[in-house]
């Protein structure tokens, strides 16, 4: 069983049909969006129309929930606010669109693998309503703190987006983590899974804001038959997201995309 994951995709259309194109070309038998399909760019109701049509099992990210008005952000979180509101403006006029974001589950559970778009450790409680404070980063604390409850977690792999940071970690039985991440330059990370470890896949973003300063559409596969996860960085033609971007009255001004501009700008002129 092949598995295919990707999501944070935020309104980039050129990522995600990059990345459409690279599920196609690997004929996986399945594949699963971990959340964020709009937010930070102002485009989110052309990502949304075009993965919508897909059917792909989604789960809901906090940008999605955010959009919805099913969630109040940080009052610090002032850029990303912003970009909430011009993408709630645009999707309240797409038909569907909000109870669509509305209806997505916070987890995805299989029989392998359970897949959120952060942590199935910082989930609500049973009938409780989700709040930002769902929605953190895996930094070192956030692991630490996860590590209790990923021992006696029912599955050995999770997958999940969220922090824009491709990598795997790895929890051996009574051993420390082990972090493996896709270096700068490389494409593609391939890494055999032991029977008696855990795994956290950290998938990456498909659309950016992308922390690790690379331009690429990030996506995941599991091989469950083969035993192997590999990331992947998918290039992607971001000539006319850059000048749609650096044109755009509004969103040019917001410190995140002011920072993601020039991750493309650099990127374009090397």
């Amino acid at each position: 069983m092949r598995t295919y994951f990707f999501g944070d995709i935020h309104g980039n259309l050129p990522a995600l049909e990059a990345c459409l194109k690279h599920l196609d070309s690997l004929r996986p038998d399945a594949a699963y969006c971990l959340g964020d399909i709009a937010g930070w760019l102002p485009f989110g109701d052309k990502a949304y129309a075009r993965l919508s049509r897909e059917g792909f099992p989604t789960v809901a990210g906090n940008h999605d929930l955010l959009i919805a008005g099913a969630i109040i952000d940080h009052p610090g979180q002032l850029d990303r606010m912003q970009a909430t509101a011009y993408n709630a403006a645009l999707l309240s006029q797409v038909g569907g669109a909000i109870d669509y974001f509305l209806d997505l589950p916070l987890a995805i559970e299989e029989e392998e693998f359970t897949v959120v778009h952060h942590s199935p450790f910082s989930l609500p409680k049973e009938g409780a309503a989700p709040t930002i404070d769902n929605f953190g980063y895996l930094d070192r604390v956030a692991m630490a703190k996860s590590i209790p409850y990923w021992r006696k977690y029912g599955k050995r792999l999770i997958v999940s987006g969220h922090d824009h940071f491709p990598a795997v970690f790895e929890l051996p039985e009574g051993g420390e983590i082990r972090s493996h991440h896709l270096k700068k330059g490389e494409m593609s990370l391939a890494i055999q899974i032991n029977p008696s470890s855990r795994y956290w896949v950290k998938a990456g973003s498909v659309g950016g804001p992308y922390r690790d300063g690379v331009p690429a559409a990030n996506s995941v596969l599991y091989d469950s038959s083969r035993k192997t996860v590999t990331l992947f960085r998918i290039p992607f033609d971001a000539r006319n997201l850059l000048a749609e971007l650096s044109s755009h009255r509004f969103f040019r001004n917001l410190p995140t995309i002011k920072k993601y501009i020039e991750t493309l700008r650099t990127s374009a002129a090397a």
